[in-house]
């Protein structure tokens, strides 16, 4: 083989590497939440949670002014 076909093959190696790599990276990055997207889930989870707890004090007292 003359090395300009050597050439083409390493090229073409190398651009499947790349694709590869490329698809890899895109699928690693797009498990990832932006910062607000994270910030506005965690406020959100707080925010049923302190409900809930609300809703508990309140049901406890409700029982416990009823004896």
């Amino acid at each position: 083989m003359s090395s300009n076909e050597e050439l083409e093959q390493m090229n073409e190696r190398m651009d499947r590497l790349e694709q590869k790599l490329d698809h890899l990276a895109y699928h690693l990055q797009g498990n990832r939440l932006s910062p607000a997207t994270r910030f506005l889930i965690g406020f959100a989870v707080v925010l049923a949670i302190l409900f809930i707890l609300m809703i508990c004090i309140g049901v406890i007292q409700f029982v416990s002014n009823v004896n």
